[in-house]
């Protein structure tokens, strides 16, 4: 009877392991052609790589378990979020990926983007503050606005 209940045992723990699930994680720049990659991405083909190349060494992690994720990959989860605005959860189905990991790409690659990018400036003093104003004002009579980003104003 031990020996049997042992069996059960085992058998009931074999059901409960969840079973790995490989996916097929397609590069989406081998996938679509340049206007479907502005489409879904808001940036041209040569600009996705630049960045990549920019947060490269940021973004990649040293595994002593299996491969980890490429920081392509990362990259394309986090402008895929940005530029559609979509759930994190369709955004890691469409790229067969966990929400999880579409989450910890979006702040991973959003804090590397703003490391490495050293050319960015926000107006800090009240005078660079006023002065930024009054330019936007000026320019397109947007009061109130401190900068612009793809054309969107930021307040």
């Amino acid at each position: 009877m031990a020996a049997f209940m042992r069996v059960i045992d085992e058998q009931v723990r074999l059901d409960l392991r969840r079973q790995r699930i490989f996916r097929d994680r397609q590069n989406p720049l081998d996938a679509y052609d340049d206007l479907e990659i502005i489409q879904r991405y808001r940036l041209d083909r040569q600009s996705i790589i630049s960045i990549i190349d920019l947060v490269k060494d940021r973004l990649e992690r040293p595994t002593q378990r299996s491969v980890s994720l490429p920081v392509s990959l990362q990259v394309f989860a986090t402008f895929r979020f940005l530029g559609s605005g979509t759930q994190q959860r369709l955004i890691g189905d469409t790229l067969g990926i966990s929400k999880s990991f579409v989450c910890r790409s979006v702040e991973d690659v959003t804090n590397a983007l703003s490391a490495s990018l050293q050319n960015i400036k926000f107006p800090t003093s009240d005078i660079d503050v006023t002065r930024t104003n009054v330019g936007f004002h000026s320019i397109a009579g947007f009061p109130n606005v401190l900068g612009a980003i793809d054309g969107t104003t930021s307040q």
